[in-house]
């Protein structure tokens, strides 16, 4: 698919949303205060996969009465990243083929703006943008709209700009950039929580462009997931990890 046919795609995703503004079931909210820690669930075990495919492929094979939640890897300074623009990265996947985008462009002042004044040494803010019931209109084949709507749960999070780091010849703190990995997962996994989702949607966070280690990634989601608040809280977890060799290898061999 060409730059041009993704632009396309994410203009008449917009166009249909104009349409059906006033009677979509969604919301948002932008959480800036650390979620409080909750007891975990005892009565259920948690089923962690490791797949090497299209998340709009996974929203498509849950039943649609399940309460889904997405894990978006977001642009800090741009809502919905470069996707009217054609480019193609998870975040801008999901923007063209849902209604994520309208959620996210409403917290411009409030957490765009702010990370583009204070970047927190390419760190970002680790606040967390909660968008509830987001229709997701195609598939991933991106060629027809679904005859079976999806309504899904959006967290929208920045990882470290590892990448950033680099190229500004800044000291890397190996240390910091794990710990903060570890505070945004943490945050977004008990935001799902709060929120009782009970099947999850996440991947390979901040290890694409932003070039942060996938092996590190991997643990530190492996470890969050082991703490005591969050066993068996979720049914089902997927890491879907497409056209990354490298993350997918090491998040298949954390959770093998």
């Amino acid at each position: 698919m060409t730059n041009e046919q993704r632009q396309q795609l994410g203009h008449k995703a917009m166009n249909l949303y104009q349409i059906e503004m006033n009677n979509l079931p969604q919301s948002s909210e932008l959480i800036t205060i650390e979620p409080d820690e909750t007891l975990g669930d005892t009565h259920n075990d948690t089923a962690i996969f490791v797949k090497n495919e299209n998340l709009l492929y996974r929203i498509h094979q849950f039943n649609k009465k399940l309460h889904i939640g997405c894990m978006n890897f977001a642009s800090p300074i741009e809502p919905g990243g470069g996707f009217l623009q054609g480019i193609d990265a998870q975040e801008e996947a999901i923007c063209r083929n849902s209604f994520l985008y309208p959620e996210l462009c409403k917290y411009k002042k409030e957490y765009y703006i702010k990370n583009i004044q204070d970047n927190n040494y390419y760190f970002y803010s680790p606040s967390v943008i909660y968008a509830h019931n987001v229709k997701v209109i195609r598939d991933e084949h991106e060629n027809n709209f679904f005859a079976d709507v999806r309504f899904v749960d959006f967290a929208s999070v920045a990882a470290p700009n590892v990448a950033e780091m680099k190229r500004q010849h800044l000291q890397l703190d190996e240390k910091r950039i794990e710990e903060d990995i570890l505070k945004k997962v943490i945050y977004t996994l008990r935001v799902f929580k709060q929120n009782a989702i009970r099947y999850l949607i996440l991947g390979a966070f901040g290890c694409g462009v932003f070039g942060n280690d996938p092996q590190m990634v991997a643990k530190v989601f492996k470890e969050v997931l082991q703490r005591d608040e969050f066993k068996d809280s979720f049914l089902e977890i997927y890491f879907d990890i497409l056209d990354n060799s490298k993350a997918y290898q090491a998040f298949k061999k954390t959770f093998k």
